[in-house]
């Protein structure tokens, strides 16, 4: 059954909304810089500079979720994702923020770094739009691992049309993962280390990141832009 729509972004914060647009970079959190290529399986290579920490999680935790898991981020990417359309399920390690010097931060998307598959993936999620949050079981069980193949249409599958939307920012979408772990990421692969384009596109290929993709009823974050209507 569909759960009630929530848009628990938009109030939080008033910041003014940048121009739509949506990038497909590699991301991390400190740079390590020490690496050229991919990933030992298994390894997560931790940088030395302290100067964005893991942040502290105040929120209880879900017991479907496990408490969170945080780290500082890596430069060191998996090559295991597909320039295709699918789901990434793995644990939230790191959030890069918008606007961070650093790390393939910039002024439109958060990073948000995924381990799956003993490797660590980069998603950038647009925070230049609108935003809607809606209760839903999930739509196929969370396996660690990229799933290509999957398909999301957020008004067929969610029942979620452009009103449901409101305005967010970088700031509060960041505060809503405080407390996630295990996550579900739609998304379209800009490479093997990575995926973007998570927000409305039509056709099965509906980006989302969704919360609590263990428990009964998961916690889909949805996203658009002010011209799109569906």
């Amino acid at each position: 059954m569909h759960g009630k729509f929530a848009t628990a972004f938009a109030l939080l914060f008033s910041s003014a909304l940048v121009p739509a647009g949506c990038g497909g970079q590699a991301i991390a959190v400190p740079t390590d810089t020490s690496s050229s290529g991919g990933v030992d399986a298994g390894a997560l290579a931790l940088d030395a500079d302290a100067s964005l920490p893991p942040p502290a999680h105040e929120a209880g935790v879900d017991p479907n979720d496990g408490a969170p898991v945080r780290r500082t981020c890596t430069s060191n990417f998996g090559r295991g994702l597909s320039q295709t359309f699918g789901r990434l399920d793995g644990i939230l390690v790191s959030v890069v923020p918008a606007n961070h010097n650093g790390c393939n931060g910039d002024g439109t998307h958060v990073h948000l770094q995924v381990e799956s598959g003993a490797a660590t993936y980069d998603v950038a999620v647009n925070i230049d739009g609108l935003t809607a949050e809606t209760a839903h079981a999930p739509l196929a069980a969370w396996a660690d691992g990229w799933h290509p193949g999957a398909s999301l249409d957020y008004p067929a599958d969610l029942a979620v049309h452009a009103a449901s939307f409101a305005p967010t920012n970088a700031r509060t979408f960041e505060q809503r993962l405080s407390a996630a772990n295990h996550v579900s990421i739609y998304a379209t692969g800009y490479g093997p280390d990575g995926a973007h384009l998570v927000h409305r596109n039509g056709g099965g290929h509906d980006g989302a990141v969704v919360l609590d993709p263990l428990g009964p009823s998961a916690q889909f974050l949805v996203f658009r832009f002010p011209q799109q209507s569906f």
